[in-house]
């Protein structure tokens, strides 16, 4: 019977990961930036590069979601198809654009984070078929994430309402809080010229195999 059970679950695991796609939301021009952070240059890779293979070893179907179009390397690419200025625009865009059960949700602009922090949110939501987000000092963190497609008209619902902020909508939801125990480091987000350079001389140490990084 325990054998039965341990093989019940497994197979539900497999079924989960073979519903699930990464997607890196790259956004558009920054603000503060005046550039596609796609774009910057991590020792001559763009930083969209440097996320998907951080992420690719994970063995899931990865995703680039953006408002400005740019060769991908290979990456598929969505175009935004929503016109507000937010982060939830293309979330939405993957969830209506592509057909999963599961959409594990990280930005371009957190390059140090590495595949072992997406793991627990995907392990999590195998178990309890629901969405998942990590909380940290108590507060839900947007990404990375792990979203049900089922949501999506809720989703869409919020954005109809102007409702944009992504730690409201994302809590709207039913979901799974996980407490991050990791390196809050490696959550680094690149808003700013300082962050970036704070990104190339964290890199080395994050990712020491990659010869981008050497």
């Amino acid at each position: 019977m325990k054998k039965r059970s341990i093989q019940k679950n497994e197979y539900k695991t497999l079924r989960c990961k073979n519903s699930t796609a990464v997607v890196i939301l790259c956004g558009g021009v920054s603000r503060r930036l005046d550039v596609s952070k796609a774009l910057l240059q991590a020792n001559g890779k763009p930083l969209f590069k440097v996320v998907e293979e951080n992420l690719s070893s994970l063995g899931l179907p990865v995703y680039l979601v953006s408002k400005v179009s740019f060769g991908s390397g290979g990456v598929p690419l969505i175009l935004d198809i929503f016109e507000a200025d937010t982060p939830l625009a293309g979330v939405l865009t993957a969830l209506t654009t592509l057909q999963y059960q599961n959409y594990l949700f990280t930005a371009v602009d957190m390059p140090l984070l590495p595949k072992e922090a997406l793991l627990p949110l995907l392990e999590h939501a195998c178990e309890h078929e629901s969405s998942v987000f990590y909380s940290i000092n108590g507060f839900l963190q947007p990404f990375p994430s792990l979203v049900q497609g089922s949501v999506a008209k809720h989703i869409l619902a919020c954005y109809h309402q102007q409702l944009y902020k992504l730690t409201e909508v994302f809590s709207s939801i039913p979901h799974v809080l996980l407490p991050y125990t990791g390196d809050v480091n490696a959550f680094l987000n690149v808003n700013t010229w300082k962050d970036w350079e704070s990104f190339q001389s964290s890199a080395p140490y994050y990712f020491p195999m990659h010869d981008h990084f050497a």
